[in-house]
């Protein structure tokens, strides 16, 4: 993880991104277990608005990009950010996908709970399609999944994982393709945050991609 967030940070110095000029923003489940990776974004960002939720689904929407848009700092005369967004899942020293094991609990529990719940819901047949106020996030997260699959479809953790990524991926894209990309420059990079055993903790890319800014341009020497 450390190492994909060197790179990251090297890559987007070449168009511009420096942790003076740029505010981060971090899609991320609330599982304290994502905190390393969310403490890398701040490290090397700054101050980060926290766009967290169940699955590290994108659930802010138009007002809660309004505000984050309007913490960014302008340095002249451009709005930088960059976007972090990725569900996570976890991997027992067993080789268990799914679980881990967490201090002071000798049961193990799962990464991702949300995700392996939808699963589970799948395997024995019933689904609460209603959305349930008390239980927003979860109705949403559900909602989406579920219309992605077709009937009858079983998806295991690894496969409903990676859906959630291309699901968070399409929600991220949709939710900035708004931004004047002449007032806003911006990165984002989403993927799995995976967890492994001895608080290992790795990242499974899936999209990187920078809109507005531009690799500098050099000049070509004359003979």
């Amino acid at each position: 993880m450390q190492d994909y967030m060197k790179r990251i940070y090297n890559s987007l110095k070449c168009y511009g991104f420096e942790d003076e000029n740029t505010m981060g923003m971090a899609a991320f489940c609330r599982d304290e277990i994502t905190d390393p990776l969310l403490d890398e974004v701040i490290k090397y960002w700054g101050k980060t608005f926290n766009c967290c939720s169940l699955a590290g689904f994108v659930m802010m929407g138009k007002t809660g990009l309004t505000a984050a848009t309007d913490h960014v700092p302008i340095f002249d005369g451009v709005r930088r950010f960059t976007f972090f967004a990725m569900p996570h899942i976890a991997i027992s020293k067993e080789g268990e996908m799914g679980k881990v094991y967490r201090e002071g609990i000798q049961k193990p529990s799962h990464a991702c709970g949300s995700l392996q719940a939808i699963v589970r819901e799948l395997e024995c047949g019933r689904l609460n399609l209603k959305t349930d106020m008390e239980d927003i996030e979860q109705s949403i997260i559900r909602q989406k999944i579920l219309s992605t699959l077709r009937y009858g479809d079983q998806p295991n953790l690894i496969e409903i994982t990676k859906l959630a990524c291309q699901i968070i991926s399409d929600d991220v894209k949709k939710l900035l393709k708004p931004l004047d990309s002449s007032v806003f420059n911006y990165a984002v990079m989403t993927g799995i945050q995976i967890h492994g055993p001895m608080d290992t903790n790795w990242i499974y890319p899936q999209d990187f991609y920078v809109v507005g800014a531009q690799l500098p341009e050099v000049d070509t020497p004359t003979a």
